[in-house]
């Protein structure tokens, strides 16, 4: 099982709208997010005038997913007045930055952190990234490789709270593990050449990569989905087989299982009756219902 954490925010302006900070017990790094209307406000404070690694966010407004860029910085509140003046970074309208309360992050440290941080969005396929270069950089002793690790870690902890969830790739067991510990679904209908299969993890409704689903698109196919299936053949998490089917080159996650069926089928589903515990004939609602009654 795994154990509870806790995530200290503070709203600075008394709303969720505003300036926020974030912390964890026992870690020395320290989170800022505020939106850019907020910018003069928030630039003032003392955490952006140390040593970091911050994220910019946005929708460009001819794109169907969301832009991102990442930079870091000795000051990075300087950093952050250079791209609040800069016409080709219009598009953000949020940042995130990330500090060390006991000013131990380094410039090499955060050079790291901007690396690890730009690959992580280029395998979690869920933005377009404004960086021109994708930069590696290792260039540190291996204890403090092992220690900004831990750091990244945190950070992905505090991000999905702070309501970014771009960086994280969904985390599937491998085979072997779906079958030991696992309850793995699937989704079959031959007729509009559907064949997928998931699991929940993490919260989340995870279908497997290289599961199949329709193209059609019918008038009841929700919008919210729709932008989904365009962003993730967009990003390629997706990949056109012929005029009628394609198929995920990635895990792919959703909120419920009701929201993947409606991806796969293009049309209003329930996924509580379509997904199928795999070799039975229960469908996920009556597997939950068992569930339930167990308790």
């Amino acid at each position: 099982m795994k154990k509870g954490r806790s995530v200290r925010l503070y709203l600075a302006d008394g709303t969720s709208t505003g300036i926020i900070t974030a912390e964890i017990m026992n870690w020395t790094g320290h989170a800022l997010c505020a939106p850019r209307i907020r910018f003069e406000d928030a630039i003032r404070r003392d955490e952006l005038k140390r040593t970091g690694v911050y994220i910019l966010l946005g929708d460009a407004f001819d794109q169907e997913i969301p832009t991102v860029y990442v930079g870091e910085g000795d000051d990075i509140s300087e950093r952050l007045k250079t791209h609040a003046k800069d016409a080709n970074k219009d598009y953000w309208t949020k940042f995130i930055a990330f500090t060390s309360k006991d000013m131990n992050l380094t410039k090499a440290h955060v050079k790291y952190l901007e690396a690890r941080l730009i690959a992580l969005l280029y395998q979690a396929k869920k933005c377009k990234v404004d960086n021109k270069t994708a930069p590696t950089f290792d260039k540190l002793p291996e204890a403090d490789i092992s220690d900004m690790e831990t750091y990244l870690d945190e950070m992905q902890l505090i991000l999905p709270v702070l309501g970014v969830d771009i960086f994280r790739k969904p985390s599937v067991p491998t085979a072997p593990a779906i079958e030991e510990t696992t309850v793995l679904f699937k989704l079959v209908n031959t007729n509009k050449g559907i064949d997928a299969k998931a699991v929940e993890t993490d919260g989340r409704f995870v279908v497997i990569k290289g599961s199949k689903g329709s193209r059609h698109e019918t008038g009841s196919f929700q919008a919210g989905i729709k932008d989904m299936r365009d962003r993730a053949l967009e990003t390629g998490a997706l990949q056109i087989i012929d005029n009628s089917q394609f198929e995920l080159t990635d895990d792919f996650e959703f909120s419920s299982p009701s929201a993947a069926a409606v991806f796969l089928y293009g049309t209003s589903r329930n996924g509580r009756t379509d997904w199928i515990v795999d070799g039975t004939g229960v469908n996920y609602g009556e597997w939950k219902t068992a569930k339930l009654e167990q308790i």
